[in-house]
């Protein structure tokens, strides 16, 4: 539904930009082209696989630990009673459920730490693209990367005008 909305909405914008009497300098770009081509993402890439190498050793260690006490367990089992059994069943079970909640929050902090590092080199260019619309006086500027839209200081709201046309009374809208 998102994705049918966006093209939607930048279809009808543009639409009524070009119905505009003042007409409005458009522009467009890649942000996704333009990361690979910004020195610092090297320098971000190269950590985020560090980061990763290091969160598979560790999730690998603890598997392999795993598998230890699992073989252990298998060759050892007709030795022990009943209640040894219960509990060495119990602490592979329990050390079975730390390895997937490791792993789970392993790819949640991976997440996490991509962010982290590619903040900076986003919000450069995001700041880059707001120069260029304010010194090139651009109204808008589409980014066919990630379908976003900046806006520059010659930009037209047209909200109150679509809303009168569907007859929407023009009250701020409370949040």
């Amino acid at each position: 539904m998102k994705k049918f909305l966006l093209p939607l909405m930048a279809g009808l914008l543009a639409v009524a930009l070009c119905s505009s009497v003042k007409a409005q300098k458009l522009g467009h770009f890649n942000s996704t082209e333009l990361m690979q081509m910004m020195p610092e993402m090297d320098s971000a890439q190269r950590a985020q696989q560090e980061y990763a190498k290091e969160l598979e050793s560790l999730i690998a260690g603890m598997q392999n630990e795993l598998q230890t006490k699992y073989a252990e367990y298998q060759n050892n089992q007709s030795q022990w009673s009943e209640l040894i059994k219960q509990t060495k069943t119990r602490e592979l079970q329990d050390m079975q459920v730390r390895v997937q909640e490791f792993a789970q929050q392993s790819e949640e902090d991976y997440q996490r730490k991509t962010q982290e590092l590619l903040a900076p080199i986003i919000e450069k260019i995001t700041n880059a693209v707001k120069d260029v619309a304010k010194e090139g006086k651009f109204a808008y500027i589409f980014d066919a990367g990630n379908n976003a839209l900046y806006t520059g200081p010659d930009a037209v709201d047209v909200m109150p005008l679509v809303k009168k046309k569907l007859g929407i009374p023009d009250v701020p809208v409370m949040r």
